[in-house]
């Protein structure tokens, strides 16, 4: 009964998000209930099975993900862009961001709560950087990728890292702050 229940609930969202907001390639599976396709565009390309949220802070925020990917029950949240590259992996628990969510000076962020109250965010002293993940990488549960890094093609991020800075091709990462552990040979 549950799991009717949810396929009913996603083939409704699939009606709403589906179309100009939410692109979807061949033989990809989504869970579109877990999608907050309003305010920004996903682009989603062929043969992947997407389970994680998506949370948009600003509507011009872009996700883009490439073919053959999976990402389990994890968080993506976007302001302005995120983009994850062909055949990669992604766990459960991860959490990729793109911003800092507030101001790290008191003054600046004072009236966020108030401004929330009435469905406004002032953005001017957020810092804001768009995330790229390569192709071929795999990502651990659990882990977190913050604002502004790039991870290069065929990097593994181990299981709970916490990733604030550049990750090179082929380097296994791990820890908090994440470092590298071992470099892998590039494979064709």
């Amino acid at each position: 009964m549950r799991r009717l229940a949810i396929k009913i609930l996603n083939f409704l969202f699939e009606l709403r998000y589906r179309g100009d907001n939410v692109t979807v390639g061949s033989n990809s599976k989504v869970d579109y209930w877990r999608l907050n396709g309003r305010g920004g565009k996903i682009a989603i390309g062929n043969d992947c099975l997407i389970h994680c949220r998506v949370d948009f802070d600003a509507p011009g925020g872009k996700l883009t993900i490439g073919d053959r990917c999976f990402i389990g029950a994890s968080q993506l949240v976007c302001h302005s862009g995120i983009s994850i590259g062909d055949d990669v992996i992604m766990s459960w628990g991860i959490t990729v961001v793109d911003h800092n969510s507030h101001a790290v000076e008191w003054e600046a962020r004072k009236d966020d709560v108030r401004l929330w109250s009435r469905c406004e965010k002032d953005w001017s002293s957020v810092k804001i950087a768009p995330v790229t993940i390569g192709d071929k990488v795999w990502i651990g549960f659990g882990a977190s990728i913050l604002k502004g890094v790039t991870i290069g093609e065929g990097a593994v991020i181990g299981a709970q890292s916490v990733v604030t800075r550049d990750v090179p091709a082929y380097a296994v990462v791990a820890g908090n702050p994440a470092v590298i552990v071992r470099q892998l040979g590039e494979t064709p």
